[in-house]
C-alpha cells in the first residue's frame, strides 16, 4: 500500500511538472543530451562522478565522443568499480578514481574547474547526490559545463540553483541539467540541442548512441 502512495504521488509530480512519461531506459535517459552537447562544445577532458554502462563506456567510444581525449571516473563503489573496469579492455583513455566515503568529499581532488564537460550521476539517493552537484558547483569557474542525472528529483532541482545558469532537457524522463557559471550565451547551443532532442525522440532509442551521433551530425 506504502509503495502503491508513493507511485501515484511520483505520478501526480511528474505531471504537474509537465514531465515525459519515464522512459523504459530510466539509466540511459542522459545519452542524447551528452552527445548532443559535446557535438556542439567539442569537451577534451571529461569527469564524472559515478561510471556506468550508459555512461563511461559510451564517452569511451571514439565514434560517438571522438574529441574526448580524457575520462576521469570516480566511484566509491568497489564493486561496481570492478564490474565496470573488466569491461574497459585497458582502454587508455580512461583514468578510474577508487574514493572511498561520500562522492561530494572527492569533488575537491577532481580538478573539476579545469573539466570541459562534467558528469553527475553518482550515489544511491538524490540527496547524496545534491551534496555532490553542490561541491560542484562551488568548485567550478567558467569553464566547465555540467550535465546532472535525474533533474526531476526535488533535492537535485534545489541542488543545480547553485549553478548560476541552468538549462533542462525535457524530452526524456529522468530529466537531465545543464548547469554552469559565466557566459549566459551557452542558453543559445543549449537550445539548439534540446530541439535536436525533441525532433529525433519518438524514433531514436535514448541507448542508440550511434543514431544519436549521426543526429547530431547532420
Amino acid at each position: 500500500m506504502i509503495f502503491a502512495a508513493k507511485a501515484i504521488a511520483k505520478q501526480l509530480y511528474s505531471r504537474s511538472q509537465g514531465m515525459a512519461p519515464r522512459s523504459e531506459e530510466p539509466f540511459a535517459t542522459h545519452i542524447p543530451v551528452l552527445i548532443g552537447v559535446a557535438a556542439r562544445s567539442q569537451p577534451r577532458r571529461l569527469v564524472e562522478f559515478g561510471s556506468g554502462n550508459f555512461s563511461t563506456l559510451t564517452f569511451l567510444n571514439e565514434k560517438v565522443f571522438p574529441s574526448v581525449l580524457r575520462v576521469e571516473a570516480y566511484e566509491n563503489d568497489a564493486c561496481w568499480m570492478r564490474e565496470m573496469e573488466s569491461k574497459l579492455s585497458g582502454n587508455s583513455r580512461i583514468k578510474y578514481h577508487f574514493f572511498e566515503g561520500r562522492m561530494r568529499n572527492a569533488v575537491s581532488e577532481a580538478g573539476v574547474a579545469a573539466a570541459d564537460l562534467i558528469f553527475i550521476d553518482d550515489s544511491a539517493n538524490g540527496w547524496e547526490r545534491a551534496h555532490t552537484v553542490t561541491e560542484v558547483a562551488r568548485a567550478c569557474r567558467e569553464r566547465p559545463m555540467t550535465i546532472v542525472h535525474d533533474y526531476d528529483i526535488p533535492a537535485l532541482r534545489l541542488a543545480c540553483r547553485k549553478f548560476e545558469h541552468r538549462f533542462p532537457f525535457t524530452a526524456f524522463t529522468p530529466q537531465c541539467c545543464a548547469v554552469w557559471n559565466g557566459n549566459p550565451g551557452r542558453r543559445e547551443f543549449l537550445e539548439d540541442v534540446a530541439r535536436r532532442i525533441a525532433e529525433h525522440a519518438s524514433s531514436l532509442p535514448v541507448t542508440d548512441a550511434q543514431g544519436w551521433a549521426k543526429a547530431f551530425d547532420a
